[in-house]
């Protein structure tokens, strides 16, 4: 049975979204996961079958989580493989959000058809385990800008900069991947910074355009969760492919 090299299966509905969380770490110690895949009838594309098996264990875990929601959709049981540029490509019909932190995957799917009037909507999900003290000192520079750790310390100094610095990092991660099939491009930390924090939510506003539609001072709305093992982000977007900034 597949769901035998799981544990800790969590499955529920947020928005339109179905989204999984499970940890892997019986896939981490299988013998052979090539074949594993091949049992299963996952694709591993060459740049996962030349990778170290913890990249094998991680990408075979999505795949696996995402068929499962795939069946219980509705939806066709396609390979959702990886673009040249890494991101999952959905097949039609299909959009959803992968990923992975130590030896645990979260992944979301749904509908392709959920949407408004205009636009699709999109999901970004990122999940992270909590970083340490020393892991802060090196990224607060690249995660945070002077003006966003001058905000974490004024306005949350109750909130260990540690943690506060996991909770930002997953927000922009988790954007990014909600934006970047309509912008298509790679964006640092900097494009973003965080405004608001509640007790569920995190506001973040786009520090430059992204793409012709996606503008400077856009403000999009994040929830997450925390537990003992990290945190973890959603957010959803309507896709933008039109509207330039200068007209917005």
């Amino acid at each position: 049975m597949v769901m035998q090299w799981f544990d800790e299966l969590q499955q529920w509905q947020w928005r339109s979204w179905t989204l999984c969380r499970a940890g892997f770490g019986a896939l981490r110690r299988a013998a052979d996961l090539p074949q594993l895949a091949q049992d299963t009838g996952v694709v591993l594309p060459a740049s996962v079958l030349q990778a170290v098996p913890k990249r094998q264990a991680e990408y075979l875990a999505a795949r696996l989580l995402l068929r499962q929601l795939q069946q219980q959709l509705g939806l066709g049981l396609a390979q959702i493989l990886p673009g040249a540029d890494r991101s999952p490509c959905w097949p039609a019909g299909q959009q959803g959000s992968v990923s992975h932190s130590g030896e645990r995957v979260l992944v979301g799917l749904g509908h392709a058809g959920s949407s408004t009037s205009n636009s699709t909507l999109r999901l970004g999900v990122d999940l992270e385990q909590w970083l340490t003290t020393g892991q802060c000192a090196e990224l607060t520079p690249a995660i945070l800008s002077a003006e966003e750790l001058r905000w974490c310390q004024l306005e949350h100094s109750n909130i260990p900069l540690p943690q506060l610095l996991t909770l930002i990092f997953a927000g922009k991660e988790a954007l990014y991947k909600a934006l970047y099939p309509d912008c298509r491009q790679i964006m640092e930390f900097s494009a973003a910074r965080i405004i608001a924090l509640t007790a569920s939510q995190m506001l973040l506003q786009l520090t430059q355009d992204w793409s012709a539609a996606w503008c400077a001072g856009t403000e999009i709305w994040l929830d997450y969760q925390t537990d003992t093992y990290g945190v973890q982000v959603l957010t959803e977007v309507s896709s933008r492919t039109a509207m330039p900034c200068s007209l917005v």
